[in-house]
Parts: C-alpha cells; structure tokens; sequence
C-alpha cells in the first residue's frame, strides 16, 4: 500500500496536475494546438535529450543495457503488430497501438520509480544503497533506445498509411532529435565540458520546459478528445503496455541472458520495471502532428497513466522475483 500510494502521490499526480493546467487553459484561451506541438518537436524536445544524453552518467554496462533495450523495443513492436490485426486494425490504428506499446515514459517516471526502489528497502545494505546506480545506469541506457526511436521510428511508424515511404522517411529527417541524439554522444567524447560553454544556459532552459510543456499540450488535446478511456480499443493498447510489456521484458532479459551474457539482476529488474510504465506522452503528440487518430493515442496515454498507479507496484513485485538478487 506504501509503494501504491507513493507511485500515485509521486508519479501520478504530478503528471495529472500539469494536464489539468493545459486543459483549463485551453478551455479559456483555445490555444493553438498545433503551434504548440511545433514548438515541442524542434525546440523543447532537442534541447531535453541533448542535455539528457549529454549529462547521463554511463559505463561499459550502459551498450549491453542499450541492447537489451533495443531487444526488448522491438518485441514490444511485434507484440502490438500481432495484437492489431488480431483485433482487425486497419494500418493506421495499427501504428498508433504500436506507437503507445514501444514507447513509454521512462525518462520522466521510470527514473522517478527506479530512484524510490532500490533506495529502499531490500536494495539497503548496511544503511547503504549500493545497487541504486547500477538501477539507474539500466533505466537511463533504456531511456536513450526509447528516446531515439520514439522520435524517429515513432514518426515513421505514425506516417505509415497516411505518407508514402519516401515522404515518411524524408519526415523523420527534418526532424531535429535524429540529429541531436548522435550529437550529444559525440561531443561527450570531446575533452571539453559543455556545461560550461556560454550556450549551454539556454539549452539547459529549453530541456526543463519540455516536460511541463509537453503535458500542458497532452492536456490541450484531451480537451478537445471525447472521454472514453475505457472503450475497447485503448484497454487492448493498455493491456499491452502495462501488463504485456513488463511480462515480455522479463522474457526477453531470459533469453538475452542465455545467448548474450550475464546481466546484474537489479539491471534485469530495472529494464523490466522501466517497461512497465505508461506509453510516452510524446506518441500522443506524434499522432496529432501526424493526424493519424490523435484522439485514440491521447486516451491511451492518460489510461497507461492512471492504471499504472496500479499495475507498477505489481509489476515492481515481479521484477524482484523473477531476477531476485543473489
């Protein structure tokens, strides 16, 4: 019940707050949708995975962390694909279901859960917290493969049935994080602190607006998106990203496990953990850019968010038990 009511009270809440402040907003002002998502895609997002990737604290572990990742990602993919024409989706809800089962919140909640897990109690030795940076190291490697491809595969996988392929991919090249994210790699391996360049306090500005900005937009589009949380559509994508995720994760780290190599099993619970958490608020924004069911994928953010005040705790539970420390 305490890990419950602090998910919700940490996690939850925060998020339910800054959406509630864009739907208010939008309700008096009828703010210009789209000049916000414009704003989000090529200034606030780059800027936050700039300084995120920049900053990250990574090690030799971080590649294999990366890889399992990237394992676990497309997965996911074929998990939603397989799910979607089960239920007989056309191709374009397809992609918006794919979307919200890849790409979740890792960055904003995972790293939130993951500090407040192995922080605590069993993860404390001898009044230490000695597996709280192998947690964090894990969540943020996966961080990197969601932020990546949610920005750039995400567009693809949204403009599919809607573009041609060649217009798809021209998209995702005018988009400004496919460049940023290799960059920010780059330039960590220059003997130069960025963080001290003159510029840097501008960019460092932009990064901590995006995430305020980017649920103040979500909240303007759920006030223009009937409420329907619970209608059959949005439970099969929610199922699959709170329930399917976390259970094909710790399928997944078994077999990498078997044919890659060892993993740390507090690594193993946090990649589990990390996809467990609700879709990306950013494939909501996707799809309105994209125009492709823009308010399917805003539901299926907000009920990923909510239900996952539930189903994190159980899926946190899991994670210990399945890679239990030795």
């Amino acid at each position: 019940m305490t890990l419950f009511l602090h998910i919700f009270w940490t996690s939850v809440i925060p998020i339910l707050a800054l959406v509630v402040v864009g739907f208010i907003l939008d309700k008096k002002f009828n703010l210009d949708l789209r000049s916000l998502s414009k704003l989000n895609f090529f200034i606030l997002l780059p800027a936050y995975v700039f300084r995120s990737l920049y900053t990250a604290h990574l090690n030799h572990e971080s590649i294999e962390i990366a890889i399992a990742a990237f394992v676990i990602l497309c997965s996911n993919g074929i998990m939603a694909w397989g799910a979607s024409k089960f239920m007989g989706y056309d191709q374009r809800k397809t992609q918006i279901i794919k979307n919200a089962t890849m790409f979740n919140n890792g960055g904003n909640i995972g790293i939130a859960i993951a500090t407040f897990v192995f922080s605590n109690m069993p993860y404390i030795v001898d009044g230490q917290t000695p597996y709280l940076d192998i947690g964090i190291v894990a969540v943020i490697g996966t961080f990197i493969i969601q932020t990546i491809f949610c920005n750039t595969l995400g567009f693809y996988q949204a403009g599919s049935g809607l573009l041609t392929r060649h217009d798809a991919l021209q998209l995702v090249f005018h988009m400004p994080v496919l460049y940023v994210a290799p960059l920010a790699l780059l330039l960590r391996l220059i003997p130069y602190d960025l963080t001290t360049f003159v510029l840097w306090s501008p960019v460092n500005i932009f990064a901590s607006a995006f995430v305020g900005m980017a649920m103040i937009t979500l909240g303007v589009q759920i006030s223009r998106t009937p409420y329907n949380f619970f209608k059959k559509d949005v439970m099969v994508a929610t199922t699959l990203r709170l329930i399917g995720g976390p259970l094909l994760s710790a399928f997944v780290m078994f077999l990498f496990i078997i044919g890659y190599g060892p993993v740390h099993p507090v690594a193993a619970q946090a990649i589990i953990i990390t996809y467990s958490v609700p879709s990306a608020v950013n494939t909501a924004l996707i799809a309105f850019e994209m125009r492709n069911n823009p308010e399917l994928a805003t539901q299926i953010v907000m009920a990923t968010t909510v239900l996952s005040a539930i189903t994190l705790p159980l899926a946190i539970m899991f994670a210990y038990y399945v890679y239990p420390i030795l």
